[in-house]
């Protein structure tokens, strides 16, 4: 079913702007944002159009030893309504169901739910046996609410048996005694009750679910919406989550980005923009984050990320593995016409690139940091001083001994090192290859073009000299601008009496701790400045 759904307007004042949508809606927001107010204004704004089912975030997960049978009617309404008697109705549900305070109101429906699965479950027994005396041949018995949700149970948690019997909700783990219902995991009893809610609500309705990610283990989280979605096909549910991976999860969702909301129904909101180049995940990281944006390489919680996050702290710093990948990023978030005000940059290792390349990233946000890998950023003369003072040593000579060690691990390999700076300078040429028209002659010959500008021999004489000159300079900081290899902290461990490894991990203590003003201010020495 296609729904119409209000939402207050966008810009935080003006009239309400509707939304159609034909599949669900993921309302995404910091905490803060007002995310749980609105879903409390969505309901009130649909509550007479609509049949409306808000699940709070504030919820009370206690199942009661056996659930108080009733008839379908009382049992529908006090789940909806919060009562059953002949006040029921939509205008007092404020009070009944939430006590008169929406926000904050701690929800106690466990009880209720239950009843009104069992009463579907008597209602559903009681016409089948009518409709079997009128017709005195066997009909099919159509599955109750209870009867999917075993069937999804079993589909979900396989090594878990899970029934309903005489009011009792029994579970049985493979192999071990059954237990009753509350005893339960709060991940188990969770999803229980978010099956239930969700089948139990009426087809045409509107089911708002606040914090669906709650206690439930990630892998169990996208099986159990599938599930659910599958099921609700004539149902819109509308999620409100603060979870980037819940939201991302949700494919074929309209998504809603909350930026703010200050008070008397205004909040601000945009929609999450599409972008092939971009994983929607990022793009709800992006929008979400309330600093500027710098994309990186390396892997979440890396050593160079957090790195990163320690000297650019205005940056809300994002890993993207490769420097291709950093590169790619950056290119698309400030092409992007949503995101562009986002004003992305980029910081990659300077990884044997030449002054061209690095000018030619430049005018694309994306900046090197003055050595060739980010390891070997520990090893620079101004965080060896601080280690080395740290550790009661001489600075001048432990700089010393250093230089001369990376020096000769250079010259040991001088070959690979100017053949691999080569080929790295080379593919960037060859990446440069476009075709002079749009028919074969065209590709041949921007590919003359493009091989015309490869000579090797300059090519590797260039490279040759640079690493000469570094190891000449006889300057530590000049050896870790041209030599790429990662090992380096580990390896030097050793000169400043350090177990293998050890010196990394006392430069990240330290500069999480004691010595971050002085080892950030060292560092910052051989990264851009960024805007």
């Amino acid at each position: 079913m296609s729904f119409s759904i209000n939402l207050p307007n966008r810009n935080g004042k003006g009239d309400p702007e509707k939304i159609d949508s034909s599949g669900h809606i993921v309302l995404i927001g910091a905490n803060g944002s007002g995310k749980t107010r609105l879903g409390i204004w969505i309901e009130e704004q649909h509550q007479n159009q609509y049949t409306v089912h808000r699940i709070s975030a504030q919820k009370a997960l206690s199942i009661p030893e056996f659930a108080q049978l009733k008839n379908l009617e009382q049992a529908e309404k006090d789940l909806i309504f919060g009562r059953s008697d002949q006040h029921a109705a939509v205008g007092r549900k404020i009070h009944d169901r939430w006590g008169g305070t929406p926000a904050t109101f701690l929800l106690s429906d466990y009880d209720k739910l239950l009843s009104l699965l069992f009463a579907k479950s008597s209602e559903r027994d009681r016409k089948h046996a009518e409709e079997t005396k009128q017709s005195q041949s066997y009909i099919p018995v159509a599955d109750a609410p209870i009867d999917t949700i075993v069937k999804i149970w079993g589909d979900i948690m396989p090594h878990r048996e899970i029934k309903f019997l005489d009011g009792k909700v029994l579970v049985k783990k493979t192999n071990e005694p059954e237990y009753h219902g509350k005893e339960m995991s709060d991940g188990e009893r969770v999803a229980l009750y978010f099956m239930g809610q969700c089948l139990c609500a009426p087809a045409n309705s509107i089911i708002i679910v606040d914090e669906p990610e709650i206690h439930l283990h990630k892998s169990l989280v996208d099986k159990l919406w599938n599930k659910v979605e599958g099921l609700s096909q004539s149902k819109t549910i509308i999620y409100i989550t603060h979870d980037l991976d819940f939201a991302s999860s949700r494919t074929d969702a309209n998504k809603i980005w909350i930026k703010s909301y200050s008070g008397n129904n205004a909040w601000t909101w945009t929609e999450v923009p599409d972008d092939e180049s971009l994983p929607e995940s990022m793009v709800l990281e992006v929008i979400g984050s309330r600093k500027k944006i710098m994309f990186c390489e390396g892997e979440a919680g890396s050593l160079d990320v957090t790195i990163y996050q320690i000297v650019y702290p205005n940056y809300h710093v994002i890993p993207r593995g490769s420097c291709t990948k950093v590169i790619e990023s950056t290119k698309a978030l400030r092409n992007n016409a949503a995101l562009h005000h986002m004003n992305a940059v980029g910081i990659i290792d300077s990884d044997y690139r030449d002054h061209a390349e690095v000018i030619a990233l430049l005018d694309h946000g994306i900046q090197t940091i003055a050595v060739a890998e980010i390891e070997n950023i520990f090893c620079v003369e101004s965080a060896v001083k601080v280690i080395a003072e740290h550790l009661n040593q001489d600075p001048n000579h432990v700089i010393g001994e250093v230089t001369k060690y990376i020096s000769a691990a250079l010259s040991s390999e001088i070959e690979l090192q100017m053949s691999s700076m080569a080929e790295k300078r080379i593919q960037y040429l060859l990446g440069a290859f476009s075709k002079s028209s749009n028919d074969k002659s065209g590709l041949s010959n921007g590919l003359g073009v493009t091989l015309g500008r490869i000579d090797v021999e300059v090519i590797y004489k260039e490279c040759k000299d640079a690493f000469d000159r570094a190891i000449a300079s006889n300057s530590l900081d000049e050896l870790l601008r041209v030599y790429n290899r990662k090992s380096l902290p580990s390896r030097i461990s050793g000169i400043l009496g350090l177990a293998n490894g050890e010196y990394k991990k006392l430069l990240v203590r330290l500069i999480k701790g004691p010595k971050r003003q002085t080892l950030v201010a060292a560092l910052q020495k051989y990264m851009p400045t960024m805007p």
